[in-house]
């Protein structure tokens, strides 16, 4: 290889790596978007038939901020908090934040978090979920996974 080949050679190395280095964040931090189809799902046999209700959320991401918005209606009983939780599908796991709900069997639903890197990582592979808790079912009467929309 020639010098002048050799230099030619380095500057487009040079400007490769330059162009990986600016453009790698802007890669992670694109915008994603998720939704939730939130249905009845007991957690024991006793309120199999109690609880009653559905809706949807629609979750954005921008960088590690997790904006939601949603509804839910027809609920066995009014709302009494509402939670993001990580865990796989049909698991129950630990509260990441609460989000706004109605004291009512329906209404909007709404809230902003901030996830951490395991979080941010949990919702990628489908294990983030919305609960909605009523007065009849403390517990939890509707559940939805956030998928890729």
């Amino acid at each position: 290889m020639t010098k002048n080949n050799s230099t030619r050679w380095a500057a487009n190395l040079f400007c490769m790596a330059l162009l990986a280095l600016f453009t790698a964040p802007l890669a992670l931090a694109q915008d994603a978007s998720f939704r939730a189809h939130l249905s009845k799902m007991p957690t024991t046999p006793q309120t199999k038939n109690a609880i009653s209700g559905g809706g949807e959320v629609i979750a954005t991401l921008e960088g590690h901020t997790l904006t939601i918005s949603g509804h839910f209606e027809g609920m066995s009983s009014v709302a009494t908090m509402a939670h993001v939780h990580m865990g796989p599908p049909a698991q129950p796991g630990p509260v990441v934040s609460a989000i706004t709900a109605p004291d009512s069997t329906g209404g909007e639903l709404s809230g902003q978090i901030e996830l951490n890197d395991e979080q941010l990582a949990a919702l990628k592979v489908n294990s983030l979920y919305v609960q909605i808790h009523s007065a009849d079912n403390a517990a939890g009467e509707l559940r939805g996974w956030f998928f890729a929309r």
